[in-house]
């Protein structure tokens, strides 16, 4: 993490804390701990705003005063989604919508989306791509106390062709000088990490989602200058040529990984090796493509999806890591969809659900440099947390009505409302 978010982090925990009992203990039913998955009977004690302790055996030794009964309950870490647009509008045309709007509201916007991703169990969000600085200034104004919201880290405007793939977010670099330059403009702007637009998308009218927007030279001089500014580099590749350019190249994240070739989908063997040599993470955002309460998918998107789910499974086979970023803010994408992305890597993918959740949580936070704040249930991290009112295991679906949320200590969300 970089000094600037250590700092942010640090001044919005005390922040928090102010209203919130020194110490408190909350007796799981069941408890995601780190590397051994849904564990029964379990002790959690926060102290400052930090997991002091985690207990098997619940009621195991002296208690604080202030103690919560979960024990018919499942205590996951705060969810991290590790890929929104956090000042989109999920409508049908986000790119029109941006472009009809002032920063002021894109501000505004990205804050009511930042809030209801926290009620939704989503204590950190990775922050994609926004015009203007909008999200940066976000990420400052909540560390600052200005408003709630959740822990964010942003990339600012997305690294892109003119004319590529969301270059209405500005961002744009074309030759290899141009690229360096930008990633460090947006380094110095506030980023926390990096994206870079390797291929076209679906939303940028003009732009193929199925060729290079880069030559691979530029995305290797890429991944070597984030490496020496100490960020994470996130590459948004729809076909597989750029998945494998990805991986050989060390980017941190591949976002989408939908391996598009003039043949179809699908994944080739080198590709596979690739990935699985470098230690590449996938963020398939999985629930692009299905259907939100109430709304209609067109079937073409359908079946992409649905040829799309066998090349995960076969990444997740040969041991590449998947994340559940959900990409929300695109269409019928709404910013309360990270539980919905566990869900679909559990039963679309066939991800084992201790796996589906470690996607959404203490993987996703090793891979964009949290491990170390945030991402498990561990002493010393930060005590967020999210209350499940249901034995996960019996009742999944359950993951996407949160009880409570706790962040850094503080209880920011109950009954599915926000507590200011």
């Amino acid at each position: 993490m970089t000094p600037s978010l250590l700092k942010a982090t640090a001044e919005r925990d005390s922040w928090h804390q102010r209203d919130q009992p020194a110490e408190f203990a909350l007796l799981a039913g069941l408890a995601l701990l780190p590397g051994r998955g849904l564990v029964q009977d379990i002790a959690v004690i926060v102290r400052d705003g930090v997991i002091a302790e985690v207990r098997e055996g619940a009621a195991a030794g002296e208690l604080p005063p202030s103690r919560l009964d979960l024990t018919t309950c499942t205590l996951l870490p705060g969810l991290v989604d590790s890929h929104a647009h956090l000042s989109f509008s999920s409508g049908p045309d986000p790119a029109a919508d941006v472009a009809s709007e002032s920063d002021i509201s894109l501000g505004l916007r990205a804050a009511h989306n930042a809030q209801l991703a926290l009620v939704s169990g989503v204590t950190t969000v990775a922050d994609c791509g926004a015009r203007g600085g909008v999200v940066v200034e976000l990420e400052r104004a909540i560390a600052d106390g200005l408003t709630s919201g959740p822990r964010i880290l942003a990339c600012g405007a997305p690294i892109t062709t003119t004319a590529g793939h969301c270059a209405w977010l500005g961002g744009c670099a074309d030759s290899p000088e141009e690229v360096i330059r930008e990633a460090r403009r947006q380094v110095a702007g506030g980023a926390d990490f990096l994206k870079v637009m390797m291929t076209g998308g679906n939303i940028t009218p003009g732009s193929n989602p199925a060729m290079l927007q880069y030559p691979p030279a530029v995305i290797y001089a890429l991944a070597a200058e984030a490496r020496r500014l100490g960020r994470p580099l996130v590459a948004h590749a729809h076909s597989e040529e750029a998945v494998r350019v990805a991986a050989a190249a060390g980017v941190t994240i591949v976002a989408h990984g939908t391996c598009r070739s003039p043949e179809g989908i699908g994944l080739q063997p080198a590709t596979l090796a690739a990935l699985v040599s470098a230690g590449t993470v996938v963020d398939p955002t999985i629930t692009v493509g299905m259907p939100a309460s109430g709304a209609a998918v067109s079937s073409e998107r359908q079946r992409m999806r649905a040829e799309m789910l066998p090349v995960f499974a076969t990444m997740a086979g040969a041991g590449v890591p998947l994340l559940a970023g959900s990409d929300a803010g695109v269409p019928d994408v709404r910013h309360d969809s990270a539980g919905r992305a566990v869900l679909a890597l559990h039963a679309d993918v066939g991800l084992a659900l201790d796996t589906a959740l470690q996607a959404a949580t203490s993987e996703a936070a090793r891979a964009l440099g949290l491990s170390g704040l945030t991402g498990s249930i561990a002493p010393g991290l930060a005590a967020d947390l999210v209350q499940i009112d249901a034995d996960l295991r019996v009742r999944p679906a359950a993951l996407l009505r949160p009880a409570k949320v706790w962040l850094s200590g503080q209880l920011v969300s109950a009954g599915g409302s926000l507590l200011l």
